[in-house]
């Protein structure tokens, strides 16, 4: 990376946290964090700590802990690893800092994120990705991620020269700090292939208050499975995403050797009362299959249960 360019990571959790760690390790200066309240107060003061089974154990120091975007210089890339619930406002406070050629790379879950960027800045080149690894944020801010993997994959449509020279430039820059990132044909896929995988993971977890072991054990919980990754390739279809026609067969292979133990973020937030991501996994789908005509009846009964579930937390 240039010596004078300006990266900036939005959303210091799980994701965000993971990727700053080694981008402010490989490029210093360069990096700088955007946090608020006890979080950035903990960065400033201890550093962004990242225990992690691909990058190991070490502290860094970021050069800046802004609390809001508008304190720093117009940026060269910026990743933005928000929840989806705080992407409209997050897209409106780094609007002041994204210039006409500002790279704006979203590492985030669902499929909708890059045209709500794309829909609220007037400027920039908004990327779009999917990462894999298992990553999450403790009491103390510090990172920790499990597992011998952390890889993301990014690209842009096909015919979309601007948007793919964009996505090399952001992949040899997360290359450089040692962060595996590979630039596809049509990023479309990539997306809605994890995409069609979360859509029963996240969602029969949540609706069933279990680890994926409580799935894997019932073969009617199976068959919903089954059922809610066909509904959302059917969706992913319709939107004009190439998906393989054995991709629902893939991610039943993927289910059946995950952990027994494994829990889902959505269940994870089920369990302390939150509604975390139920409109992404779920709620999304509901709405673009009604857009396409798509008929969805075994989401949308997943999705009126997790809503009635979700309507005794506590605001």
């Amino acid at each position: 990376m240039q010596k004078d360019w300006k990266l900036t990571v939005v959303g210091i959790g799980g994701i965000g946290g993971l990727l700053a760690a080694p981008l402010i390790r490989r490029y210093g200066e360069s990096v700088s964090l955007v946090a608020r309240g006890k979080r950035g107060a903990a960065l400033r003061e201890n550093g962004l700590s990242l225990h992690s089974d691909v990058y190991g154990d070490f502290t860094v120091r970021p050069a800046a802990v802004a609390q809001t975007p508008a304190e720093l210089p117009v940026q060269d890339v910026i990743l933005v690893c928000v929840k989806n619930g705080d992407l409209p406002d997050t897209a409106r406070q780094i609007a002041p800092i994204v210039g006409p050629e500002t790279i704006v790379l979203t590492v985030m879950n669902g499929v909708t994120a890059g045209q709500v960027l794309r829909n609220a800045l007037s400027r920039g080149i908004v990327l779009e990705s999917v990462i894999y690894t298992v990553s999450s944020a403790g009491a103390d801010y510090a990172i920790t991620q499990q597992g011998g993997f952390t890889q993301i994959y990014t690209g842009a449509a096909p015919g979309d020269e601007t948007g793919l020279a964009a996505a090399r430039t952001a992949a040899e820059i997360l290359t450089g700090a040692g962060i595996e990132c590979h630039v596809e044909p049509d990023v479309r896929t990539a997306i809605w292939k994890k995409f069609v995988l979360n859509c029963a993971y996240n969602v029969a977890t949540a609706r069933w208050g279990c680890p994926i072991g409580g799935i894997k054990s019932s073969p009617a919980r199976m068959e919903d499975c089954r059922a809610l990754m066909a509904e959302a390739r059917s969706v992913g279809t319709a939107c004009g995403v190439p998906l393989a026609e054995d991709l629902v067969e893939q991610q039943l292979r993927r289910i059946e050797k995950t952990s027994d133990s494994s829990a889902s973020s959505l269940s994870r937030d089920f369990a302390k009362g939150r509604a975390g991501e139920l409109e992404v996994f779920c709620g999304d789908v509901v709405r673009m299959a009604q857009a396409h005509g798509v008929a969805v009846p075994v989401t949308r009964a997943y999705y009126d249960a997790l809503l009635k579930i979700s309507a005794g937390f506590s605001r």
